[in-house]
């Protein structure tokens, strides 16, 4: 699954990297949270670029009667996403990229949740895989949220937990976003663990366990034996 993650990169980067119409006004965050906001990247409506919108994480689908759903639905299995009706409507209409620049799992230890901090190879921007809706209180507010695909763990993830995020390729953003509802369900073929070579992982202070903690020392790797070597698997 996905618990918690980063979105640390200056927001010119951001708009660098995803081709966005215009640089977004974003503060660092070391460790977001379900239910908070975080900063998706969808299609521009106006234009043939991308921009960013603030979205609650936790998806709360149009016809849902209440707003609580958030909480139970920061994740969608990737297997399942065509047949569920929370989420399949948004899958073929409402596709979106989360970038990130890392992710947190956790290790149960004896009873001792350890967190580990999961980036790509060179340590910097990746996209997970997102859908996303739009839901409206009384009086007409709207409220737009988001849940994070997930697949079969790769064997880096593995010794941590059997399930990982969608990382999309590069290459595929474009069709991510863009490809017609219709063809929707050729998108499956995409959500597959990432290649082993491509993830690291390092286990991190466990002042990451609460969300208030966030700062950049949540990204610090953390050395389990005096002789300086990374526990893992330990």
């Amino acid at each position: 699954m996905c618990g918690r993650i980063v979105q640390s990169v200056a927001p010119h980067q951001l708009a660098e990297e995803f081709f966005l119409d215009m640089v977004p006004d974003l503060l660092p965050r070391y460790n977001i949270a379900p239910t908070q906001d975080i900063a998706a990247v969808l299609p521009n409506p106006t234009s043939e670029g991308r921009m960013i919108r603030q979205l609650r994480w936790g998806l709360v689908p149009h016809w849902s009667p209440h707003d609580d759903a958030s909480a139970r639905m920061i994740n969608a299995r990737s297997e399942t996403v065509l047949d569920k009706s929370s989420f399949q409507e948004s899958f073929r209409q409402r596709r979106c990229l989360i970038p990130v620049n890392g992710f947190y799992e956790w290790q149960n230890r004896d009873g001792i949740k350890q967190p580990y901090l999961f980036q790509n190879r060179e340590k910097g921007l990746f996209a997970l895989a997102g859908i996303w809706d739009r839901w409206e209180y009384p009086g007409g507010k709207e409220l737009h949220s988001c849940t994070i695909l997930t697949t079969a763990a790769n064997s880096v993830m593995r010794p941590i937990h059997h399930r990982m995020p969608v990382i999309l390729p590069r290459k595929d953003w474009d069709l991510w976003l863009r490809l017609d509802p219709a063809q929707a369900e050729s998108l499956t073929s995409l959500l597959v663990p990432l290649a082993t070579d491509d993830l690291l992982a390092a286990p991190v202070s466990r002042d990451v366990n609460w969300p208030d903690f966030d700062n950049p020392k949540c990204l610090e790797p953390i050395w389990d034996d005096p002789g300086g070597q990374l526990n893992l698997f330990g």
